[in-house]
């Protein structure tokens, strides 16, 4: 395993969007989708690779929360989770989960900066962010197309 911190970071994310994927089920597939890269960066960290799943660490999370705060699902996050540390109760499609998965994913591209530096010898901006960006622009647009799907009401078949 290459960077215990990337992956402790990256497997608790997957965790918390997937344990908020069971606590509110009308998001179900939608929480999995966005889980799917967290699972990607969590396997290939624990199988020793270390430039591709740090900056994907670094980029992901990142190109995550632009896509939540333009959604505006990323206030509604934090402001459940502040709820829910203020002891104030919350509604009956709110959980806390999303929120501490936000927390984690900032820990997860801190701790993947943090190895980067310590590890690569790569300049940051090279072949690896372009690619690690690209995948993230994918994986985004896969989670647009289905939060499009699921705010419109239309059912894939």
């Amino acid at each position: 395993m290459s960077d215990r911190g990337v992956f402790l970071a990256a497997f608790l994310t997957l965790v918390l969007v997937v344990a908020g994927a069971f606590a509110v089920p009308q998001f179900f597939v939608y929480e999995l989708v966005t889980s799917t890269i967290f699972v990607v960066i969590a396997v290939m960290v624990f199988f020793g690779e270390d430039k591709f799943p740090y900056m994907l660490g670094i980029v992901a999370p990142i190109v995550w929360f632009v896509f939540t705060f333009l959604t505006g699902e990323f206030a509604g996050d934090i402001s459940a989770l502040t709820r829910f540390l203020s002891g104030k109760p919350s509604g009956p499609f709110e959980t806390p989960l999303p929120g501490f998965a936000v927390l984690t994913g900032l820990a997860l591209v801190l701790l993947s900066m943090r190895a980067w530096r310590k590890q690569i010898t790569e300049k940051f901006l090279g072949k690896t962010f372009a690619s690690a960006t690209a995948v993230s622009v994918v994986w985004v647009a896969i989670l647009f197309w289905r939060f499009h799907q699921f705010s419109t009401g239309v059912q894939p078949h």
